[in-house]
């Protein structure tokens, strides 16, 4: 007797307890897609700040090269040189890749 009304008990509070157990496995689930949608969206943006700041740090390289080059050289040869007209392609071509980021 004692048996069936303690199972009685229980089979209530169970109905109860797993209503409110569905509730709070969907609020989770929902919380933690949340969590994954924001952790994307900040990584995706630290790695584009992060291939800025490497390109940025390449295109100041090449304009220290740029320079050395250019004072070995004399004024009027400044035009011809075929690593001053280099440097300034790749110079322009990474600047474009930063504006592209930056967008």
């Amino acid at each position: 007797m004692k048996k069936k009304m303690l199972k009685q008990k229980l089979d209530r509070l169970w109905k109860v307890g797993k209503k409110d157990l569905d509730r709070i496995l969907k609020d989770t689930s929902h919380l933690v897609q949340k969590g994954e949608d924001y952790i994307k969206e900040v990584s995706k943006k630290g790695e584009e700040n992060l291939e800025t700041m490497v390109l940025a740090l390449q295109r100041e390289k090449l304009y220290y090269e740029l320079g050395r080059s250019l004072s070995s050289l004399s004024k009027n040869k400044w035009a011809k040189s075929k690593k001053v007209e280099s440097s300034l392609a790749k110079i322009k071509k990474i600047s474009r890749k930063i504006r592209r980021l930056k967008k």
